[in-house]
């Protein structure tokens, strides 16, 4: 094998894996975890277990996930509101602080008010609201 044969491969092997690289993204583009696509989540603890809605009393609120997405539930007069608890800044995970009854961004210090929106802090956008439905007791957010 001459020294240009051996340099000829070695190019190609590192392009062609980097195309195959491209490819696999773009096709992981265009056909999406289907589980994202539902319209539907139910909302769970950190351990999988189903938050019900009679768990969740009136100023109560409840830090769960709905298809790996964290996501707070609240009753606020009678009627549960959902939120995404994912940042609009960076994406960190927000927390409610009671005391102050607002949500925080530990990341970077984005406070949020109930209804989500921006209060103060980096953040671009209000926390998005999730829809709730209720199905045989068990919370349902899209």
């Amino acid at each position: 094998m001459t020294r240009r044969t051996f340099f000829d491969r070695i190019f190609a092997a590192i392009f062609g894996g980097t195309g195959l690289a491209f490819v696999g993204s773009a096709l992981a583009y265009l056909y999406p975890n289907k589980n994202f696509i539902s319209g539907t989540r139910q909302f769970s603890n950190m351990a999988g277990q189903p938050i019900l809605e009679k768990e969740i009393g009136e100023g109560q609120f409840k830090s769960g996930v709905a298809l790996g997405s964290p996501a707070i539930v609240y009753r606020q007069h009678g009627e549960l509101i959902a939120l995404s608890a994912v940042c609009t800044h960076l994406g960190c995970t927000v927390s409610y602080l009671e005391e102050e009854q607002i949500f925080r961004c530990p990341c970077h210090g984005g406070e949020y008010d109930l209804d989500g929106s921006v209060l103060d802090g980096p953040p671009p956008r209000p926390l998005p609201r999730l829809t709730v439905k209720i199905e045989n007791g068990k919370i349902l957010l899209s």
